[in-house]
């Protein structure tokens, strides 16, 4: 509610706070005319003249700014742009300056029909003086031929081929998407201010360009006024320095010291004013402004620190893709609610994805508060395509996203690159480093985020040398099972120092270090949004061409059908219940890792993927398109950033009643140590509490184990839930949490259940003697009565691949088996990614493809059906909690047979085979099965690809699963 009042006084205020615009500034936003060139002809033609233009039939309107694909549907390659202006008749003594803030990709720019300038790169903004071409008693026409990026066709324009230039995946943008305008000023004008606040000594330094187009010394006046934003312009100083200046760009550096400063951070976004005025002879020649905060941010100790004291890093990816606009915010108020939805759930930064984001929302980002990582238009991985032009379209873009951004309160360190596997681009990781540097010596760098080239590095401020950490990327599903969090603690340790705790998982991310501090850029999972809702918006407000409103349709019809082919919408009341079960899930997920994290003390900050929805990561957003927040999602993940929390673990989850398990709490705490009081129960299923107890402790900062000690569970069986309070020496509630655990009775089998198997081991015969089963080798004289049991798939085995033709007749005849692993190849793809399927090879007659299904930011239901293979465990409900160790991560596509688990997703890229990455959303709707059994002939098959194999004798549910299934095959089929 403060941040909100907050945020409704700043915009009341900006008025006020904002020394207002240049008077001889005009707009030349508004009704354009345009023209599409499909055939690339229009140069040729002329049609930068404005009387050929003017007769072109085909010419229509459009609104600038605007991405041009709101008016013409998929279109890609060439168009023309034509307006009319006049000028006042005082400029002509002047300086002309025509700004574009963004054209995307290729800009070329006529006055009157005179050619003025030419600019590639879509998302900074550029200017050409003009005054030389204007006419200042009659009308002007500006024309532009501009060439947009080409991502899904295999147009070769001027040279650019597909996805061969630095692009955003968002939306196509293509055009003059941000705003145009002329202002004027005198011979001697301002070419650049660049602030850098220095924070230990009170004071700024401001670096200026001044430049003289005469020809002769120009002596001038240069008056430097501070105020402060935050006190309605109150002022701080102001100073008057006279200089002689060159012909040609000039360069100053002024020191102004400020008393007692206010710092900018999160929770106190207090802004400065610099406002610069040229002067000659008292005659305003030219004036900027410029806001800016006095913080810095940094890394020592193995930590980061802002404004000099430690902070933890809660950060949030950011798409930057809106629902009608695509590019740009519909509204300012729905950036607003964005930022502030972020700061409410608890982020302290918010990382762009590769665009620099529209100056209006670092306006707002500046104001309200909210760290932030400045960008560049360069995706990952494989894209841009290499091209003999890349490098240096590559440090075009950063070096005027740089310039553009450089005196932003919000904007605390560049981040260069992202996921480098390419050559060319590894190549530019120093030189890139380098130029960043010279352009901005007071922020942090960043090289490359995941560290996948050499590891990741930053250049501290006004450091030149680099300092290694640990950067991060990380998705580990919806089940962070012990496993699972063990990895996440594990984080820059020793391999020695990891074995002394018990810790035998491998971290996660690349070219880890131990001893560096660590931080995790991507982590999260992912949840459609509510398609019903967003579908109701977009026919209300949204445009039927664009590809955002086309893919959100898609995707819910496509997902209905494969909710009914899976018979997943018997499970579920609606489609929308089935968006909020994904949710559910995905909010669940967002917290335990987050907890994960927090709970190693080496791991210095995370960035949760991501604060909105877009594109083809549409599952990730904690937000929808339309900055609605997604329930559980939002609120779990909301839960998990608060500054004090209470970490539950049981240790093993899954557990027979004879053997006991291990109740362990951990505090983590960002603010000041205190005494707490911890209330610990238990309850069972019908919520009569079967264990009691109450302890204090000292909650000291950082992360504090609380409690840890054996819980008999001798005279347990079923559901159970660990409930934890933790509460101030006021008796206040200041973290609350529940986790949930299950106990079950050790089974045995009858005697004389005969059952063979095929492994290359004797983990599985072991295990099913322990549970009274009678094991056989199978051989070809096995009985047909005896069921068979088929352990790790041996693909590269001339035995194992026997056995299975020997299987294969066996079940023709009338045999049963049961397959723990199907067997499969994996597909090997070329380019950058992942195999995300593998193939089956005629080993078995319904020949099943197998296909990735763990769920990265996609969210992956895995739905169990009621059926005797589940009997005793629960049924209609998703593969996690007392499922999260045999959850699969691969599942059957689209076998037929009998189904018992199913699972629906989306294909994360629109063509996997080439590996698009365009603006035209996800790939398609799929559906898959875990637990499948098919006929065959006068016998049957049941193929599993759950996990139980490697949990069996360590998790109940796997081994009650696996004799559900040996119980049900013998009898049935």
């Amino acid at each position: 509610m403060r941040l909100l009042k907050f945020v409704v006084c700043i915009m009341l205020l900006s008025p006020l706070l904002c020394i207002a615009q240049k008077e001889d500034t005009i707009s030349l936003n508004g009704t354009w005319q345009i023209l599409y060139d499909h055939d690339n002809a229009g140069r040729a033609l002329h049609w930068m003249h404005s009387d050929v233009f003017d007769q072109h039939p085909d010419k229509k309107e459009i609104q600038v700014p605007s991405c041009w694909e709101e008016f013409n549907e998929n279109y890609e390659g060439v168009v023309f742009y034509k307006r009319h202006f006049t000028v006042p008749a005082h400029w002509k003594d002047k300086v002309v300056h025509l700004q574009f803030d963004a054209v995307n990709y290729l800009a070329e720019v006529y006055i009157n029909n005179i050619a003025i300038g030419y600019h590639e790169g879509g998302f900074t903004p550029f200017s050409f003086n003009a005054e030389h071409v204007l006419n200042f008693d009659t009308e002007n026409t500006l024309t532009l031929r501009v060439v947009g990026p080409v991502t899904l066709s295999d147009k070769v324009i001027d040279g650019m081929g597909k996805m061969e230039t630095p692009q955003w995946r968002g939306a196509y943008t293509g055009g003059i998407w941000q705003s145009v305008k002329l202002y004027a000023t005198g011979t001697t004008y301002i070419d650049d201010v660049f602030i850098e606040p220095k924070i230990e000594e009170s004071s700024i330094n401001v670096n200026l360009q001044i430049n003289n187009t005469g020809l002769t010394v120009k002596n001038i006046e240069l008056d430097l006024n501070l105020f402060s934003k935050q006190l309605l312009g109150q002022s701080i100083s102001s100073s008057t320095k006279s200089l002689s200046t060159k012909p040609g760009i000039n360069s100053y550096v002024f020191n102004i010291s400020i008393k007692n400063p206010e710092y900018w951070s999160p929770d106190h976004p207090y802004l400065y004013r610099l406002n610069v005025i040229v002067k000659s002879k008292n005659t305003v020649l030219d004036s900027k402004g410029s806001n800016f905060g006095m913080r810095s941010f940094t890394v020592k100790n193995n930590q980061f620190y802002l404004n000099n004291k430690p902070f933890f890093l809660k950060a949030t990816f950011f798409e930057g893709l809106y629902p009608t606009k695509l590019a740009y915010p519909d509204t300012k108020e729905m950036a607003i609610k964005e930022i502030v939805l972020a700061k409410e759930a608890g982020f302290n930064m918010i990382r762009p994805w590769r665009k620099p984001p529209p100056e209006m929302w670092l306006d707002l980002a500046d104001s309200l508060g909210v760290l932030t990582v400045g960008s560049i238009a360069v995706e990952c991985m494989g894209k841009p395509e290499d091209s003999p032009y890349l490098s240096q379209r590559v440090e075009n873009e950063l070096r005027e996203a740089i310039l553009r951004d450089r005196n932003r309160a919000c904007i605390v360190q560049w981040e260069l690159f992202n996921e480098l596997i390419r050559p060319v681009l590894k190549n530019m990781l120093r030189p890139m480093s380098n130029l960043a540097r010279a352009l901005d010596p007071s922020r942090m760098i960043l090289d490359e985020s995941g560290g996948w080239a050499q590891g990741a590095n930053l250049y501290l401020p006004y450091q030149h040398k680099p300092t290694k950490f640990n950067d991060i990327h990380h998705y580990p599903g919806p089940n962070v099972n012990q496993h699972k969090f063990n990895s996440f603690l594990a984080i820059g340790n020793t391999k020695e120092e990891n074995e002394a705790s018990g810790l035998y998982e491998r971290p996660p991310g690349r070219n880890v270090i131990p001893g560096l501090m660590s931080y995790i850029s991507e982590l999260g999972y992912g949840s459609l949004p509510n398609l019903e809702a967003n579908n109701k918006l977009f026919r209300k407000y949204g445009n039927p061409i664009t590809p955002v409103f086309k893919y959100h349709k898609r995707i819910h019809d496509e997902t209905v059908q494969a909710l009914a082919q899976t018979g997943i919408d018997n499970m579920f009341l609606k489609t929308s219940d089935f968006y909020l079960k994904q949710q559910e899930i995905h909010g669940h997920a967002n917290l335990r890792m987050i907890e994960a994290a927090r709970s190693n003390p080496n791991v210095k900050g995370y960035c949760i993927h991501a604060l909105t929805a877009g594109d083809w990561v549409i599952g990730a957003g904690l937000l929808d398109i339309w900055r609605q927040p997604k329930g559980e999602v939002y609120q779990k993940t909301k839960a998990a950033n608060q500054p004090q929390l209470a970490v539950l673990r049981v240790l093993p989850r899954n557990v027979y009643a004879n053997e006991g398990t291990i109740i362990d709490i951990k505090g983590i705490n960002e603010l000041e140590t205190q005494n707490v009081k911890i209330e610990i129960s238990i309850e069972d299923k019908n919520h009569i509490e079967v264990y009691a107890n109450t302890i204090q402790k000292m909650l000291t900062k950082g992360v504090s184990s609380l409690f840890n000690a054996p819980l008999n569970t001798s005279l347990m069986e079923g559901s159970y839930s660990l409930h934890v309070t933790m509460r101030d020496a006021y008796n206040n509630t200041i973290a609350k949490k529940t986790r949930r655990f299950f106990v079950f009775k050790e089974e045995k089998i009858k005697p004389n259940a005969k059952v063979a198997v095929i492994e290359n081991d004797h983990n599985l015969a072991t295990f099913l003697r322990a549970k009274g089963y009678s094991v056989e080798k199978f051989n070809k004289n096995t009985p047909w009565s005896t069921l068979v049991i088929i352990g790790a798939k041996q693909l590269k085995s001339k035995s194992y691949r026997n056995n299975i033709s020997q299987i294969n007749e066996f079940v023709e005849k009338g045999g049963k088996a049961i397959y723990l692993e199907v067997p499969a190849k994996e597909i090997k793809r070329s380019g950058p990614q992942r195999s995300f399927e593998v193939q089956g090879n005629k080993y078995l007659p319904s020949d099943p493809k197998l296909k990735k299904s763990m769920g990265l930011w996609d969210g992956i239901l895995h739905m169990v059906h009621e059926h005797p293979v589940f009997s005793d465990l629960p049924v209609h409900v998703p593969m996690v909690s007392i499922y999260e160790n045999i959850a699969p991560t691969e599942s059957m596509e689209y076998l037929d047979g009998e189904r018992i688990v199913n699972m629906i997703a989306f294909d994360r890229f629109p063509d996997a085979d080439d590996y698009k990455r365009n603006y035209n959303g996800p790939g398609k709707v799929w559906w898959a099965s875990d637990v499948v059994i098919v006929k065959h002939k006068k016998g049957g098959m049941l193929l599993s690809t759950l996990k139980l194999l490697p949990n069996l004798g360590k998790d109940p549910v796997a081994d009650k699963i696996l004799m559900n299934m040996i119980k049900y095959m013998t009898k049935h089929n």
